[in-house]
Parts: structure tokens; sequence; C-alpha cells
């Protein structure tokens, strides 16, 4: 009988130890190990926002996008969208209904949560970047700041990811998320990487 009971302990003690540390590679290999005090985005989170102010009334410089940005894959949501940014980070809004290349949006088809509306927004970044991504934003002719969710409900002025190592060197990156902006104006979005820092300026234009 004691033997029979030490054989189950030994069993019980090694399926624990398997599935400890099958989480653990399962954990390591997430798209969002970093946390917010990490020395990678402590590192990031030192580089001031470098957005403009916009006086009210003078025109936005609103940034270019592009539809050759991204490829056209089926896991990207968005992947046939108007992507901004230099890279290695880029995003788009879902909402976007006019065909220029600038960023100007209506917010016409844009619902409204939180006492702001909310957009979607997938971001992506190329295979062969892999570390930390930070990325806050405001308005530039106000004094708001944007907000965004990534995996659930609750908004954040910062949005920290983490882009993972790829043994696939083509596939890329991909975070679904929404991006809460305050109502019309002059908006800026700073993404900030190991790379470098990129800027988005973009407006926002009340519905009809």
């Amino acid at each position: 009988m004691r033997e029979l009971a030490f054989t189950i302990l030994l069993t019980l003690m090694a399926t624990l130890t398997l599935s400890t540390r099958f989480f653990d590679r399962r954990v390591a290999s997430g798209a969002n190990l970093f946390t917010g005090d990490s020395a990678a985005f402590v590192q990031l989170k030192q580089r001031s926002l470098t957005l403009p102010v916009i006086r009210a009334g003078d025109r936005c410089p609103v940034s270019q996008g592009s539809h050759e940005s991204v490829p056209r894959e089926p896991y990207i949501f968005c992947a046939g969208c108007l992507w901004f940014g230099r890279g290695p980070v880029y995003f788009a809004w879902s909402f976007r209904v006019n065909h220029a290349e600038d960023a100007m949006f209506s917010l016409d088809s844009v619902p409204r949560a939180n006492l702001a509306y909310r957009a979607k927004t997938p971001w992506v970044s190329k295979p062969d970047y892999e570390g930390p991504i930070l990325i806050r934003g405001r308005r530039l002719d106000g004094k708001d700041m944007l907000r965004f969710s990534i995996g659930g409900p609750k908004s954040v002025e910062d949005v920290k990811l983490n882009a993972p190592s790829r043994a696939d060197s083509t596939h890329w990156s991909f975070w679904p998320s929404s991006m809460y902006v305050p109502g019309p104006g002059c908006y800026g979005v700073q993404v900030d990487t190991l790379r470098g820092t990129d800027i988005v300026i973009f407006s926002a234009a009340p519905g009809n």
C-alpha cells in the first residue's frame, strides 16, 4: 500500500513539473511579455512626447499613409487598409472610408463609448523587429489625451507591446486594438521602439 501511494506521489510531482515547464514556455512566447516596469519600457518611457503644438484654427499637418506598407495576409485584420508610420510599427483605422492617402477622417461612422469615439485600430510590426513598443498620443490643438485598449474594455494612455522573436522571417506581429478619440481635432500618435521614435498626425472631422 505504501509503495502504491509513493508511486502515485511521484507521478503527481512529475506531472506538475512538466505542466509548470510548459506554462513557462507558453508565457515566454507571448506577444505581451514585458511589464510596465521592465527595463525595456523604462528606457522607452524616458523619452518625452515630442508631438508638435498646433494653435486652434491652424492647419493640421496630417501624415500620409500607404496601402503597400503591410502585406495583405489573412491573419492581419484590415490588411488592405491604409497604414500609417515609417516602421517597424504601423497602424490603421478600420473606420476610414475616404480614398485619399492622408490621415483625415470623419467620425460619422465611429461608435461612441466612455465619452469618446471608439475606433478599431489594428497594429503590426515587421518580422525583423524584436522588442518593446510604447504607444502614446494626445490632441495637438487642445489638452485631451488619446486613450487605447488592447485585449479588454479598460483604456490606458500608453500601450506597451512586445514584438516577439520570429522563427518565420515573413510573419508579422499583429495586435487588434481600439483608439478612443475625444472628438474632432488634430491629434498626434508617438510610437517608440528600440529603433527610434515615429510620429503620425491625423485630423478627426465631425460627423455629418
